[in-house]
């Protein structure tokens, strides 16, 4: 993934890639990547011919969504409504990109406010796009967030209960490690409550008190067991490294090429 290649251009992020002999990508859009706000078709066009050019693969478009002004729960109607319009423009890309999948998240409500308020915003918001997603045939993938990051989809539960209201087959949802450890969930917990709708996975190292993103074998967490763990339930889909944070700035290949290393020690090939 490009997120940690953000003080370099996205040209550098795909050379890295192919050298360090990688198939696939996950493409994060922001700044100065791909900006979804400002982008141009020909720009997308032209990013997606690089792309191809390296026989690379584009397996899901996340679209940076962590931040103000993006949020499907936001009270503001039409922070609300600018937010949808921010994904139907994500869709549009990622259908220009040939890419299978959408990243999203449901936001967040003011937390003295009755949650449930801010779960009505954001599930309306997400039905809008989801029909939306359907006819252009992209699956939306659901991320929850660690809580108080967000007071909406938290956890296997909360995204279990979003999908299950929803009720379109082009929603599905993902795991990203290090904020299923923080809400006490398990691999086995997403197997059980979503067997073929989990679809996508954030694998990362990180720290039990907090939401840190690290390479891997650079963290706490039992990383053989939670492979064993996507073994043991069938999972066939990818695996994305999703590495950020300032340390990660100067050379994120270094920490890429130290968590391939890891993995290939570990566990044989990886690519």
């Amino acid at each position: 993934m490009n997120l940690a290649y953000q003080r370099y251009p996205i040209d550098y992020f795909l050379d890295s890639t192919v050298q360090l002999d990688l198939q696939a990508i996950e493409l994060w859009g922001g700044e100065p990547h791909l900006h979804v706000e400002k982008v141009t078709a020909s720009e997308v066009q032209s990013l997606f011919k690089k792309i191809k050019s390296r026989n690379l693969e584009i397996i899901c478009f996340t679209p940076e969504q962590c931040s103000y002004p993006v949020n499907l729960a936001a009270p503001d109607n039409e922070t609300r409504k600018s937010s949808i319009r921010y994904f139907e423009k994500s869709l549009a890309i990622t259908d220009s990109l040939e890419c299978p999948y959408l990243l999203i998240s449901a936001g967040y409500g003011f937390f003295n406010e009755p949650e449930e308020n801010a779960w009505k915003r954001a599930r309306d918001s997400i039905y809008q796009i989801a029909q939306l997603a359907e006819k252009k045939g992209i699956t939306l993938l659901l991320e929850p967030f660690f809580y108080p990051y967000s007071n909406v989809v938290i956890n296997a539960r909360t995204a279990k209960r979003m999908l299950a209201e929803i009720k379109n087959p082009f929603l599905k949802v993902m795991i990203d490690i290090p904020c299923m450890i923080v809400a006490g969930d398990t691999i086995e917990d997403y197997n059980t409550l979503f067997a073929d709708d989990l679809v996508h996975i954030h694998f990362v190292d990180g720290q039990w008190n907090n939401s840190s993103h690290l390479a891997l074998g650079k963290g706490e967490f039992p990383l053989g067991s939670l492979k064993e763990s996507l073994e043991n339930i069938g999972y066939n889909g990818y695996l994305t490294l999703e590495v950020f944070g300032n340390q990660y700035n100067a050379d994120p290949e270094k920490c890429v090429q130290a968590s391939l290393d890891y993995a290939r020690k570990k566990w044989g090939s990886v690519n």
